[in-house]
């Protein structure tokens, strides 16, 4: 009956450590066209987005950073949007905001009117963008951070460790 019970016990606990190591889902990048976006706002979902274009040397700069570390982040699930092709523009040259005649872009514009500049990350609660991460800081590895009821000023916007404020939006 002991060795039984031992038996159970070891069963017991190998089942845990296991269970433990395969319940940390490794880390996810996980690509979403303007209508996905629109679909998880509407489903009042929490989420991180990244927002990133083609030719940006900043997004190419935290691309790389999340790649080389992701390993360390194990369960994030980050959301990126791809505005490359959203037709986003200043209506005059000094506006510091932008407009779109594309669908796409003015699914972001809804969502996020004082959207300006990528890479930007959002934190989104309830379907709606509450805290934004704006450009990304090669040396530092931090983003600025910002509220999203007006245009950033980099010059009074505070940084934050990228992957802190990733985590920080994580749904429980």
């Amino acid at each position: 009956m002991k060795f039984l019970k031992k038996c159970l016990s070891l069963v017991f606990l190998s089942f845990l450590c296991f269970g433990c190591t395969m319940s940390q889902e490794a880390f996810q990048e996980i690509d979403v066209s303007a209508q996905e976006l629109q679909e998880k706002l509407d489903a009042k979902e929490d989420f991180v987005l990244i927002i990133e274009r083609e030719g940006c040397s900043y997004c190419k700069a935290i691309d790389s950073y999340i790649e080389t570390t992701q390993e360390e982040h194990p369960g994030i699930v980050l959301y990126r949007l791809d505005i490359t092709d959203f037709d986003l523009v200043r209506q005059e040259e000094d506006d510091m905001t932008l407009v779109s005649q594309s669908e796409e872009g003015q699914i972001l514009l809804d969502m996020a009117p004082y959207f300006l500049y990528t890479p930007t990350l959002y934190i989104i609660e309830n379907g709606e963008a509450t805290q934004a991460g704006i450009g990304y800081d090669e040396t530092t590895k931090e983003v600025s951070l910002w509220d999203v009821d007006s245009t950033i000023d980099f010059d009074q916007a505070k940084g934050q460790e990228l992957w802190s404020f990733v985590e920080s939006g994580q749904a429980e």
